[in-house]
């Protein structure tokens, strides 16, 4: 009985050709698909329906006008020039002359020279008790006297580009890291405190509020939250509890200051993340990585957050999730504004009017050098690049 059994083993085993003694599974054979995988899914909402609402941030996003007008060209400027609005007069600088100009006509009404330094810039324009107020990189401050500005104080430090104004107070930063408060009622000044200063590029920053704070960029890396009580700078943490949260990457060069919306503060990094994130309770809410450098913005009250790209436009809900996805065709695209109704993108060729599915509805040409700003007073746009200001007839 052995002996048969050891020979049906031997039967068995030679019957093997691969030396494997078990069950074969069929061979895998390649199907040649390739399924994307992301750190973080883009979720698409099932609602497409899509209507821009009120405008919250940034300000200076909304036009009320119609469709059809053109370009003026108020008066040439420079990239450093600064701007104010008053009593019917806009005041603006090239170098280290100022320029007055009527509203009405844009006849030129005077211009000062401004004794300061070659290598000096004039960072601030402003008005206070019916005085117009400079404010230099080298911290001198002037005070218009009849025809004529006199220097009332020469703090002796050098200052950023960026600052806040608030009435008779001048919020300043040092290129040292100091926050410097400016009393123009009383012609005095004060260091309220210091912060860390991140790597960045020079960039305007809008100003928003958080936790009875003011949130300002120094530079496009360095977040500064200042007291609105006492304009001390806080230690903070959040860019930090975010990169340490954050499975998309190193937050840290911000294309505009992060605002607030129900406690969770919106952050946008220029080369394509986006985080809701609550630094309180470190929750985030929703992020993503468009895998795009991010233009512009804009966010509505219905939390619909639109970002402008260099081929699409996103439009993300309050949620995270992708509502609408416009491409477009302007090549190099600087920024973008809306009427509700249409969406407007400028380049250096002039400003396109598209609807909400991407085709264009008009195209005004006009040559602009650069990064476009748009500002309004009285219902009169103004249209601001590196060399021009411009306004709009209808």
């Amino acid at each position: 009985m052995k002996i048969v059994k050891l020979i049906g083993f031997l039967i068995l085993l030679s019957s093997c050709n691969n030396k494997y003694f078990g069950t074969v599974e069929p061979d895998y054979i390649p199907q040649n698909e390739i399924k994307e995988v992301f750190l973080n899914e883009i979720r698409v909402s099932d609602n497409n329906e899509l209507k821009i609402k009120k405008v919250l941030y940034p300000l200076n996003k909304k036009f009320d006008f119609n469709e059809s007008f053109d370009f003026q060209k108020v008066t040439s400027v420079d990239k450093n020039s600064k701007f104010l609005i008053f009593e019917d007069e806009i005041y603006y600088n090239k170098k280290n002359i100022l320029y007055s100009i009527n509203i009405n006509n844009f006849q030129e009404t005077n211009n000062i020279a401004i004794e300061i330094d070659k290598d000096e810039l004039i960072i601030l324009i402003t008005a206070y008790n019916k005085n117009i107020y400079i404010l230099t990189s080298k911290g001198k401050i002037f005070k218009s006297l009849q025809n004529n500005f006199e220097l009332i104080n020469d703090l002796g430090i050098f200052l950023s580009q960026n600052s806040i104004n608030n009435s008779s107070k001048i919020t300043a930063f040092s290129i040292f890291g100091e926050v410097i408060e400016i009393d123009l009622n009383n012609n005095t000044f004060a260091i309220t405190g210091n912060f860390l200063i991140n790597h960045g590029v020079t960039t305007t920053s809008n100003i928003y509020t958080y936790d009875n704070k003011n949130l300002i960029l120094y530079n496009s890396g360095t977040l500064i939250f200042l007291s609105q009580q006492n304009n001390s700078p806080h230690q903070n943490f959040y860019i930090e509890d975010l990169n340490i949260l954050s499975q998309l990457g190193t937050f840290g060069d911000f294309i505009d200051a992060p605002f607030n919306i129900n406690n969770f503060i919106y952050f946008i990094e220029k080369k394509g993340f986006i985080s809701v994130f609550n630094p309180v309770n470190s929750k985030i809410l929703w992020e993503i990585d468009i895998s795009s450098p991010i233009n512009d913005y804009f966010i509505d009250e219905d939390k619909n957050l639109f970002v402008l790209t260099y081929n699409k436009i996103y439009v993300f809900s309050h949620e995270g999730y992708l509502k609408k996805e416009i491409r477009h065709d302007q090549e190099n695209p600087l920024n973008f504004w809306t009427d509700s109704e249409n969406l407007y993108v400028a380049n250096q060729n002039g400003l396109s009017i598209m609807n909400l599915n991407g085709e264009i509805i008009n195209f005004i040409k006009q040559d602009f050098s650069d990064f476009l700003r748009i500002f309004n007073e009285d219902k009169k746009y103004y249209f601001l690049d590196s060399k021009n200001l411009y306004t709009i007839s209808e």
